[in-house]
C-alpha cells in the first residue's frame, strides 16, 4: 500500500505508514490513477513514479514545522529517486487539539477536604506519638495555658517522658537554667518514671552546672536515701562537693556509709586515707580476776577522747582526753575512744571489761572455841588458796572485833601477834578483805576465860552527877547549886513543845524543858563537879576507862578503838579526833527506846570537859 501523506510503499496488510505514521485505507490504497479521481478520492492527478521532480531547498523542506523536527508533519520527503512524491498541502498543516473544561470550585473542595483530613489525621499521630508530644509541647514553651491544655490531653506520664527529653536537649544547647525549670516541671509530672535515678543525676548535674552545689547536693542525697541506697554514683559526687568545700569530718562519715551500702572497698580505700586510725588498748577487752588498768594509745600519735560507760554522749565533743590509765576494780564497763588529728576522728573503738575478784575464805583461829582457866592469846590465819590461770596472788587484811560488834574496815587490824583474850565471855569474830575490796565469810567464835570482870558498862539509872539528875532535877534545884545564869530559849528535837531554856554559866551550861523546867542535858568542866561513877575534870584517859567495861580490843588503823558493846545495855567507844584530842563515848540505852549520852572531851589525854545528855524522849 502506498501512504497518501508521504507516498512511501508499505505492506499490504499496514494500517499505519511505517514512515509518517499516517493511517492507511484499504479503499484509498486499491484505487489509483483515474479510479480515485472518479471517485472523488484526489483532487490532484496521480503521480508520475520515476520522474524526476524539482528538489525543494533544505530550508523549505524543514521551514513547515521547524519546533518540532521529530513529528510526522515535519518529516523530509526522502531524496531518493524512487521514494519521490508530492505532499499534498493537507498533509502539511498542524491538528486541532481538542481541550475540554475544568471545575475550579470543585477542584478547591476537593483540596480542602483533603488539608482537612490531613490535619486531624497529623493531630491524632500528635497526641499518640511520642514524637508528637515533642513537638506539641516544644510549640507551647512559651505559653504555659497551651502547654498545660497539651499536658491534659496527652497525659502527665507521656508529658513527664517528653520534658526530660527536652531538657536534655536544652542543655546541650547551653540552656541550663531553662534546662533546670523543664527537669523541675517533668519531675514534677511524675515523680515515679521510670529511669529515675538517671534522670536525677542529670537534673542534680544542671545545678552544679551553674554552681547551685546545695540544690545538687539534694538531689544527691535523695539518690542514696529514696532511689538507690546501693548505687554508688550519687554517694561519690556528694562526696567530690564535701571534700572541695572542706567538709572533711562529713565526707568520711559518708565514705563509711557509702561502704556499708554499696560494699565498694574505693570507698573504704579513700576513707582510710584521710582518717586517722582508731586507738589500741592494753589490755584488751576481756574478763579479768584482777584490777586492770587500761592504756590507750593512737598508733599515729593523734590524742585520744574516751568515754566510760557512756552509750550516749558524743565523741569527741563529750570525751575526756586520755592522760592516764583508767583504772577498773571489780564490775563490768564499757570504753569508748576515737583518736583525733587536727581535721578528722577516727572510727570509734568500743571495749568492754569484765573484772571479778575472787573472794576470799573465812579466815580461821588456831585457838578452839571453849573454857580456859587463864588469859589466851589468839592467832588468826588464812588458808592458802591454790593460783590456776589468771587467779592472782591474793592479798588479805584480817579485821576482827570481841566486843560483840559486827567487824568491818574500821574495826581492828589483825596482825602476826596476835591478841589477848580478856576475862569473862568474849564472842571473837573475824572477816578477810582482799586487795581488791572483796570480804569473805565471817568466821565466830565464842571463848571464856575464868575469872571475874567487876567493871560495869555505863547505865545513867546507876551513874549520875553527884548533885543531880537528868530527868529529875528542876530549874530551881539546880539554881539553889549552881545560881541563876544566863538565860535563853532554844530549839530543841527533846522537848514536847520543841522548845527549851538554856542557861549559861561560866563553866558551861544546863538546859531545862520549856514547860516544866526539868534538867535534860548539861556541859561543863567545872572541876569541882562529880560526875558518872565519880569521873571529873582532869582525869586521864585511861582513869576514866578503868571505871567502865573495857574489853582491851584494840584501835582501828584511825585510832579509834571500840571499848565493849551489849546490844540491850549500850556501847562504849573512843575516837581518835586528832594527834591531841579525842573523846570518850558512852551510851546507855533505854526500854522506851530513849537512851543517854555521856561524852568525856579529850585533850593531851586528859578529860577537859564532861557533857551528859537525855535524848530521845519528850520531856516535860
Amino acid at each position: 500500500m502506498i501512504c497518501e501523506r508521504c507516498g512511501t510503499q508499505s505492506d499490504n496488510g499496514a494500517r499505519i505508514c511505517p514512515h509518517c505514521g499516517a493511517p492507511l485505507t484499504k479503499d484509498a490504497s486499491s484505487a489509483d490513477g483515474v479510479a480515485a479521481l472518479r471517485q472523488g478520492r484526489s483532487h490532484e492527478p496521480p503521480p508520475v513514479y520515476g520522474s524526476r521532480m524539482d528538489r525543494q531547498p533544505r530550508a523549505s523542506r524543514y521551514g513547515q514545522d521547524a519546533g518540532r523536527p521529530e513529528n510526522h508533519r515535519g518529516v523530509p520527503v526522502p531524496e531518493e529517486a524512487g521514494d519521490r512524491r508530492r505532499v499534498h498541502s493537507r498533509d502539511l498543516q498542524p491538528r486541532k487539539v481538542m481541550r475540554r473544561g475544568v471545575n475550579r470550585a470543585l477542584l478547591l473542595t476537593v483540596l480542602a477536604g483533603l488539608l482537612l483530613v490531613s490535619a486531624v489525621v497529623l493531630f491524632v499521630l500528635a497526641i499518640r506519638l511520642p514524637q508528637g508530644h515533642l513537638l506539641l509541647l516544644r510549640a507551647t514553651a512559651e505559653d504555659p495555658d497551651k502547654q498545660e491544655r497539651v499536658i491534659s490531653m496527652i497525659g502527665e506520664e507521656n508529658a513527664a517522658k517528653a520534658l526530660w527529653i527536652i531538657g536534655q536537649e536544652q542543655i546541650d544547647q547551653g540552656y541550663i537554667s531553662r534546662c533546670i525549670e523543664t527537669y523541675k516541671q517533668a519531675y514534677a509530672l511524675d515523680p515515679q518514671i521510670d529511669g529515675l535515678y538517671n534522670r536525677l543525676l542529670s537534673f542534680a548535674d544542671a545545678y552544679e552546672a551553674v554552681g547551685q552545689l546545695e540544690e545538687a547536693e539534694k538531689i544527691y542525697t535523695q539518690l542514696y536515701t529514696e532511689v538507690d541506697e546501693s548505687n554508688p554514683q550519687a554517694y561519690r559526687f556528694v562526696i567530690d562537693i564535701m571534700m572541695d568545700q572542706g567538709r572533711l569530718f562529713e565526707a568520711t562519715d559518708l565514705m563509711q556509709t557509702a561502704y556499708d551500702k554499696t560494699g565498694e572497698l574505693s570507698f573504704k580505700s579513700q576513707r582510710e586515707q584521710r582518717v586517722p586510725l582508731p586507738p589500741t588498748s592494753d589490755p584488751d577487752s576481756g574478763r579479768y580476776m584482777q584490777q586492770c588498768r587500761v592504756t590507750l594509745s593512737s598508733p599515729q600519735g593523734y590524742d585520744v577522747y574516751y568515754l566510760l560507760d557512756d552509750e550516749e554522749s558524743e565523741l569527741p565533743e563529750k570525751g575526756m582526753l586520755f592522760t592516764e590509765p583508767i583504772v577498773l576494780g571489780e564490775g563490768m564497763y564499757t570504753i569508748r575512744a576515737v583518736c583525733v588529728s587536727s581535721e578528722l576522728i577516727s572510727d570509734e573503738v568500743s571495749l568492754r571489761y569484765t573484772v571479778w575478784f575472787p573472794t576470799p575464805s573465812a579466815p580461821k583461829s588456831r585457838l578452839l572455841t571453849g573454857v580456859y582457866d587463864k588469859p589466851k592469846r589468839v592467832y588468826l590465819y588464812m588458808e592458802d588458796i591454790k593460783i590456776t590461770g589468771d587467779t592472782p596472788n591474793q592479798q588479805y587484811t584480817i579485821y576482827y572485833t570481841i566486843d560483840g560488834t559486827a567487824p568491818n574496815i574500821d574495826s581492828p587490824i589483825y596482825t602476826d601477834e596476835g591478841f589477848m583474850l580478856p576475862l569473862g565471855d568474849t564472842t571473837l569474830r573475824a572477816v578477810a578483805v582482799n586487795q581488791y575490796g572483796k570480804v569473805s565469810n565471817e568466821y565466830v567464835g565464842t571463848y571464856k576465860i575464868n575469872g571475874t570482870n567487876y567493871a560495869k558498862v555505863f547505865q545513867d539509872s546507876k551513874h549520875q552527877f553527884k548533885a543531880f539528875t537528868l530527868g529529875k532535877t528542876t530549874y530551881d534545884e539546880f539554881a539553889k547549886l549552881y545560881g541563876t545564869g544566863q538565860e535563853t530559849m532554844i530549839d530543841s528535837k527533846d522537848t514536847y513543845s520543841g522548845k527549851a531554856l538554856q542557861v549559861t554559866y561560866e563553866w558551861g551550861t544546863a538546859c531545862f524543858t520549856d514547860i516544866n523546867r526539868i534538867l535534860y542535858a548539861v556541859s561543863t568542866n567545872n572541876p569541882a563537879m562529880t560526875g558518872p561513877a565519880g569521873s571529873k575534870v582532869g582525869m586521864r584517859t585511861s582513869e576514866v576507862t578503868a571505871l567502865f567495861r573495857d574489853r582491851g580490843q584494840a584501835a582501828n588503823a584511825k585510832g579509834n578503838r571500840s571499848l565493849y558493846y551489849n546490844e540491850t545495855a549500850g556501847y562504849g567507844k573512843y575516837w581518835k579526833d586528832s594527834d591531841t584530842t579525842g573523846r570518850l563515848e558512852y551510851v546507855s540505852f533505854r526500854e522506851n527506846g530513849a537512851q543517854t549520852l555521856l561524852v568525856y572531851e579529850l585533850e593531851n589525854d586528859t578529860v577537859k570537859r564532861i557533857n551528859m545528855t537525855l535524848s530521845g524522849e519528850i520531856i516535860e
